[in-house]
């Protein structure tokens, strides 16, 4: 058993990009958390490989990586919850799908785990 990859297709709730996107720039700003945040997500066993958003109101896509011995579930909990995209503000839907890297020949990115 390996790490699994999840393909996550983001849409905001109505009325809630603005709020998120400065939300954002403030994490990832010098002494925002954003280095704090990725470290104790990594350490938790999930990474964020790849961040494409498609305008500022959405969507947005991404490629997550999680650590052998997490289910779908429990990734799902994880990026809807305070410690996912959200920061805790609800901001975003998460549709998340699993990868099957085995189609795929390959995972998407060297695997973290």
């Amino acid at each position: 058993m390996a790490s699994k990859f999840f393909h996550v297709h983001h849409e905001f709730r109505a009325g809630k990009s603005q709020q998120w996107w400065e939300t954002a720039q403030n994490a990832m700003a010098p002494g925002g958390g954003w280095d704090d945040a990725v470290a104790n997500n990594l350490k938790a066993g999930f990474y964020n490989h790849c961040f494409c958003p498609v305008g500022p109101e959405g969507p947005a896509f991404c490629i997550w990586e999680v650590r052998e011995g997490i289910t779908a579930q429990e990734f799902q909990d994880f990026i809807d919850g305070p410690n996912g995209v959200n920061f805790g503000l609800g901001a975003w839907m998460n549709i998340c799908k699993e990868i099957n890297v085995e189609l795929a020949g390959n995972p998407p990115y060297p695997r973290k785990f």
